[in-house]
Order: C-alpha cells, then sequence, then structure tokens
C-alpha cells in the first residue's frame, strides 16, 4: 500500500521543479509577426472552441492547458496558411 503521507517530503521540491522550468516551455501569447493569416481575433475563435470541446467531453483541466499552449508554440515557430 502507498503511504500518502510521504508525497507531502517531496511536494516542495515538485513545485520548485515546475516553477523553475515553467517559462522554458511557455508561449509569448502573441501572434509573431511573420504569421500574417491567422489573427489574434481566429486564435481567440479556436481558443473558445477548445473550451467548448472540453467542456463537452469533461476532460480535465489539464488537457485544455495542454492543448492551448501547443497551439500557441506552433503559432510561434510555424507558418500556418489559411487555405
Amino acid at each position: 500500500m502507498m503511504d500518502t503521507q510521504a508525497v507531502a517530503e517531496v511536494a516542495t521540491d515538485c513545485t520548485r521543479h515546475m516553477l523553475s522550468t515553467e517559462a522554458q516551455f511557455m508561449s509569448s501569447k502573441c501572434i509573431p509577426a511573420f504569421q500574417t493569416e491567422i489573427t489574434e481575433e481566429m486564435r481567440g475563435i479556436l481558443h473558445s472552441w477548445l473550451v467548448e470541446v472540453h467542456l463537452k467531453f469533461k476532460l480535465l483541466p489539464e488537457t485544455l492547458f495542454i492543448a492551448v499552449n501547443l497551439i500557441d508554440r506552433f503559432l510561434e515557430h510555424r507558418f500556418v496558411a489559411r487555405g
């Protein structure tokens, strides 16, 4: 059987590690200049749609956060054409 009291011993270390690496994997939250066909409004519509899907399927909050982060990071590095 797992001792749930042992988790408290490593919780501080885990939190410290997550906070120290968070900035490395964050997106800049804005569309770069080379992304000429995808606008901030389109990004907002996509995020709203993701929230609707997330609620419909009753997914974990982490799923939504990861999906938004991945999309934003992808848009920062790759040009996406509308068509």
